[in-house]
């Protein structure tokens, strides 16, 4: 990975699920520990808008994955069709497709991610996820 803010954005998102897939499968028993450098990420005025159209604060978020460790063992989050669309000094829209499978269940996501590229971390200030139909 170079240093370039696109690739560190991109990079941010893979990161960002590696984390949220230990804390919702909790396969190797660091499902917990990994809520701490998940919400790192995360800025402190972090906010987000879920698939149920519900808007989310940075806390409700952690409450959310405090709630959630080993709640889906099997879980697979793929991410695809990673591209920013906008990209001004240190902030980037970056838009990608995340989807999960589980007991054989596809649900897809189209996601717009606004992060803050930092000289020592990535921050992300928003998140914007909308349902897509099964088979995207």
């Amino acid at each position: 990975m170079t240093d370039h803010p696109v690739e560190r954005a991109e990079h941010s998102i893979h990161h960002v699920h590696a984390l949220i897939h230990r804390v919702f499968t909790d396969a190797d028993g660091t499902g917990a520990a990994s809520i701490e450098p998940l919400m790192q990420a995360f800025a402190d005025d972090f906010s987000m808008v879920g698939v149920s159209a519900i808007a989310m604060s940075r806390s409700e978020v952690e409450q959310l994955f405090r709630g959630a460790v080993g709640a889906r063992p099997g879980l697979e989050i793929l991410i695809s069709h990673l591209h920013t669309i906008w990209y001004q000094g240190e902030t980037l829209a970056v838009s990608y497709v995340e989807t999960h499978r589980l007991d054989g269940i596809e649900q897809s996501r189209a996601s717009v991610a606004i992060l803050c590229v930092q000289p020592a971390d990535v921050q992300w200030r928003y998140l914007h996820e909308i349902p897509l139909s099964t088979g995207v």
